[in-house]
């Protein structure tokens, strides 16, 4: 809150849910794709004398690439329903004060 100003633009708040909404979007596969590469670095890896482990450590964090996933889907709608009751409050407040076409008088 720079200035002494305090409130939301918005359109911008929207704009950065919507980027948020793509990003989550991008990351839809990720469990997927990281499974997919822990089974990529398995085989790439010479049998002997053989590295032990890969199959647990995916399924050990298997879920946390489901969890961040999830997490960047429920920010993404939170930006842009935070954006969406700014703009609400704004327009009801709006609709509570009028300005004289002559300008605020001062009494």
């Amino acid at each position: 809150m720079s200035g002494g100003t305090v409130g939301v633009n918005p359109d911008e708040a929207y704009a950065g849910g919507s980027a948020s909404a793509e990003a989550a979007a991008r990351l839809r596969d990720l469990p997927t794709d990281f499974d997919g590469a822990i089974q990529a670095a398995k085989s790439a890896v010479r049998p002997a004398p053989g590295i032990t482990g890969w199959d647990s450590f995916g399924t050990d964090h298997e879920q946390h690439m489901v969890d961040v996933k999830e997490h960047a889907r429920i920010l993404a709608e939170n930006i842009q329903d935070g954006a969406y009751e700014a703009a609400a409050t704004d327009l009801e407040a709006s609709e509570e004060f009028s300005i004289p076409i002559n300008g605020p008088q001062l009494y």
